[in-house]
């Protein structure tokens, strides 16, 4: 049975439901799994939780949730691996069958769906889980039948890009197509075999680079993408977020035909496109809106405009209605 496609879905003890029991409880529903809350008690921040669902991956970020509740096996029938993250610097403590182990922040747990779990932390705050498919993620790994209860260090290179992929993916503003969808769910497995060890399938597609490059990718895009409106964006600001020399984020970018610079102005004039089609903004001048998304000056933004889609910016205006005659 896949994973539905859905999200994302938000939902806030201050708007939605009365209290953090009753939060885990609508969670439960959503995602096919009974919660015990033992710990709820009156909080001056409200709970809240986001979750979207891709058919192959699944993601949820939690904040303000319990620091001691037990969480049944998947009502659904799903059969998942999940990496659970402590986002707020707690640590994570999760027993599953007869063991038990324990997560500092950075570091992750794995745990199954097909299991209750008994979870605790040692101080509220936030945590990010991601399920995939065992089956999917077991024919990459060296072992499948490890896939139990069991920390990932921080220190890993892939279970920190897998974090950060993941953060990406919880901030989709709506569900992606199915090809698009299908590659998120295809570059999470392959970061969380490689973070747990990959057998030769898993090896031959890491030895490519798909995933390593497709997640530094879009780590690096999310990042353009929050940055746009500083004109002096570059190949050293996105190099010194990734971490790499600004010569191996330039190969990076060649591998997938463009280059930084290209795509920083790629994804400006997109963002005027879509600034200037939203009737909400039409009171806004084209100038206005040029440095908003960057731009050092209104003839490079005319041009690079005229250059993505050999069209004015003021086509993209939205049409004001004609009046009747009285």
């Amino acid at each position: 049975m896949a994973l539905p496609l859905r999200g994302p879905v938000l939902m806030s003890t201050d708007e939605s439901v009365a209290s953090v029991r009753d939060l885990y409880e609508a969670y439960g529903r959503l995602i096919g799994h009974r919660y015990v809350v033992h710990d709820e008690r009156p909080r001056t921040a409200p709970g809240r939780f986001a979750n979207i669902s891709l058919l192959e991956a699944c993601a949820t970020r939690f904040q303000g949730g319990s620091t001691r509740f037990d969480m049944s096996s998947n009502q659904h029938g799903l059969d998942l691996v999940i990496l659970s993250f402590a986002l707020s610097g707690q640590t994570l403590c999760y027993r599953q069958r007869d063991a038990e182990c324990s997560a500092p922040a950075g570091a992750a747990i794995l745990h199954t769906t097909d299991t209750p779990l008994h979870a605790r932390a040692n101080s509220n705050g936030e945590v990010m889980a991601v399920a995939l498919p065992r089956a999917k993620l077991g024919a990459l790994v060296t072992d499948p039948d490890h896939l139990t209860l069991r920390v990932l260090p921080a220190e890993s290179a892939a279970l920190v890009l897998f974090a950060a992929y993941a953060r990406n993916f919880l901030a989709l503003g709506g569900v992606p197509d199915p090809r698009l969808a299908g590659l998120i769910g295809d570059q999470l497995c392959d970061l969380a075999a490689l973070a747990l060890g990959v057998n030769g399938r898993g090896r031959e597609k890491a030895q490519d680079g798909r995933a390593l490059d497709d997640a530094r990718y879009a780590r690096a895009m999310a990042y353009i993408a929050r940055h746009l409106a500083d004109p002096a964006l570059g190949d050293r600001d996105v190099s010194r977020h990734l971490g790499l020399s600004p010569s191996s984020v330039r190969q990076l970018f060649a591998r997938k035909q463009t280059t930084v610079a290209r795509s920083i102005r790629e994804a400006r004039v997109e963002k005027a496109a879509a600034m200037l089609a939203d009737p909400g903004r039409s009171h806004r001048k084209i100038v206005t809106v040029a440095f908003e998304c960057g731009f050092h000056s209104l003839s490079a933004f005319y041009e690079a405009f005229h250059d993505r889609y050999d069209r004015q910016p003021g086509a993209f205006r939205p049409a004001v209605p004609s009046r009747s005659p009285d």
